[in-house]
């Protein structure tokens, strides 16, 4: 007999969820506020329920739903660590478009250290690494900056790129191209007046963009990656910034153009990266 999860909550997580469940051919029930239901009465025979409600709402979820205690309870939060329930961060972003099975086997899961993967969803084969609870929030921080600003950023340059005429979907080209140049060799991606040390250039896009809230944005990007780069290498960047060096092609040297972002302590490597097969 396939054992019965419960899902509370019916966002865009347990909507994904929904769907890897029906993939899978696992039963499932799901509770939400609008539902009509109290939440015992549907998650009542389920014996893993999982939590998928705002960060703030899953502590108090449980304490009021006395309930839950004989349940395993799973929360996809990427910065929390809550006492009762176990932590299961999908390591992806979670679009509104329907994924395939491949695409949602192949989505990696962060649980805290001494948690299997195997033992919280035994029908899950997907990939796995453990985030300390003392990183979590570090952690998540660099998932929202890899993951959500971009988006962002593009959205902004393609509604003002479409004045000019630029289609969305040469737009998106750009775009991908740049993304496909970062996948290549993320330390030599970055172009543009950023990465040659153009100051001048710069503070002309910044002019250019006059008021436009982007305009901050655009500097402090700009200023994040000269302190890395200072950073990691301290006596050649300030070095550079003084004289203005050139290389052979007339653009200004740096010891490597990349960005310098501090590795979280306890950072999985690919070796920590496992698959759990039934």
């Amino acid at each position: 007999m396939k054992r019965l999860y419960g899902i509370a909550g019916d966002g865009r997580a347990s909507r994904h969820l929904q769907r890897y469940f029906g993939l899978l051919k696992i039963p499932y029930k799901v509770w939400h506020r609008r539902s009509g239901s109290t939440p015992e009465a549907v998650l009542a025979p389920c014996s893993t329920v999982f939590l998928l409600l705002s960060d703030s709402a899953i502590a108090p979820f449980i304490t009021a739903q006395p309930f839950l205690k004989d349940k395993k309870l799973i929360h996809f939060s990427g910065s929390l660590s809550i006492a009762g329930a176990a932590a299961m961060h999908p390591f992806m972003p979670l679009a509104p478009r329907r994924l395939t099975l491949a695409q949602y086997r192949a989505i990696p899961f962060a649980l805290e250290p001494g948690v299997s993967l195997k033992k919280l969803v035994p029908e899950f084969t997907n990939p796995s690494f453990c985030v300390r609870p003392q990183d979590k929030p570090l952690y998540h921080a660099l998932c929202v900056i890899g993951a959500n600003l971009p988006v962002l950023l593009w959205n902004r340059a393609q509604s003002g790129l479409s004045a000019f005429g630029v289609p969305p979907a040469a737009a998106a080209a750009y775009f991908r191209a740049s993304l496909d140049n970062f996948i290549a060799s993320p330390a030599r991606a970055l172009t543009g007046p950023i990465a040659r040390g153009d100051a001048a250039t710069v503070n002309s896009n910044i002019k250019a963009l006059g008021r436009d809230p982007y305009a901050k944005v655009y500097r402090a990007f700009n200023q994040a990656y000269l302190r890395g780069k200072d950073k990691q290498n301290p006596v050649g960047g300030r070095r550079l910034r003084k004289r203005g060096g050139r290389d052979g092609e007339g653009r200004a040297r740096c010891a490597r153009p990349c960005f310098c972002v501090p590795s979280p302590a306890g950072r999985p490597r690919s070796k920590d990266i496992t698959h759990e097969n039934n």
